[in-house]
């Protein structure tokens, strides 16, 4: 906590001894250490810098472009809010383990890269409103399988063969939804892929913003995604803990973002397609 941070709380007539020690092990509780305390709001913008976390192996949430730095879908929703903030932008990249505890240890302000709302999460960073959603959909093929597949039930049958990535959160919707399709387990995409292309699995039920790259990438094929969304996610942007001044602004910045429309054609530039489960408008956060 910096000296400034300190005159400020007290300049506020605000910090008990007892609400001290209450913080203190609170924040211990966390694992976090006076030393690993995010910058507030005022330090991020009296330093003119907001420091974001960025996957570049969640193609094409992040991605390395020509010039070998990073670039997609969070690069530029956090070029727009640096914009927007009147502040610089430094991207730092991160890989799905460290997201949050580069976010804990303050190495980073904010954290991008799909960040699913979750309750486990939840006890250790803060949320934004929501950036974006995920969708559980079916993928097969549009010229059609031995089984026809039109809709989820028809998953549900001892001659339908699905291929999944292993971890891949189809699997337990497979088990929930449709035990008697036979299921093979591969390790990547793709492979999964390769699989449906030659014609040795007949679907796969997974996130479509995880599929819609690999898609593009298999030439020869015509695919076919399900209407219906079997499952959606919510996905916002990570503060520390605690880092109410910095969340507030965010999710002013986000709803403006997304009632300009730019949370929309970015996504679209990005994925080719608008998003599966659009993120309802609501200035009450």
């Amino acid at each position: 906590m910096s000296a400034d941070r300190i005159k400020g709380a007290k300049g506020t007539g605000g910090l008990s001894r007892r609400g001290a020690l209450i913080g203190a092990a609170s924040l211990a509780g966390l694992g976090l250490t006076k030393a690993a305390l995010a910058k507030p709001l005022a330090e991020v913008l009296s330093t003119k810098k907001l420091r974001a976390g960025i996957n570049p192996t969640l193609v094409p949430f992040g991605v390395f472009n020509q010039q070998n730095q990073i670039d997609g879908f969070d690069a530029d929703i956090a070029r727009e809010i640096a914009r927007q903030m009147r502040v610089e932008l430094e991207i730092v990249q991160v890989g799905s383990p460290d997201r949050i505890p580069f976010l804990q240890a303050d190495r980073i302000d904010i954290v991008l890269g799909a960040i699913t709302r979750t309750v486990e999460r939840a006890l250790v960073i803060d949320y934004t409103i929501p950036l974006h959603t995920q969708s559980v959909v079916i993928l097969t093929k549009q010229s059609g399988t031995a089984v026809p597949i039109a809709k989820p039930a028809d998953l549900d049958n001892p001659a339908v063969r699905l291929v999944q990535v292993r971890g891949t959160v189809g699997i337990p919707w497979i088990q929930a939804n449709a035990p008697k399709a036979q299921v093979t387990l591969l390790d990547n995409y793709p492979d999964t892929f390769r699989a449906l292309q030659q014609g040795r699995a007949d679907a796969m039920v997974d996130v479509l913003e995880s599929i819609v790259v690999p898609m593009k990438n298999v030439a020869g094929v015509q695919w076919k995604v399900l209407d219906e969304v079997l499952a959606s996610t919510w996905v916002g942007i990570g503060v520390q803990k605690g880092n109410t001044t910095l969340k507030d602004v965010l999710n002013i910045v986000l709803f403006e973002m997304h009632r300009s429309g730019f949370v929309g054609k970015t996504w679209e530039k990005w994925f080719g397609v608008p998003m599966k489960t659009p993120v309802p408008m609501n200035p009450m956060f």
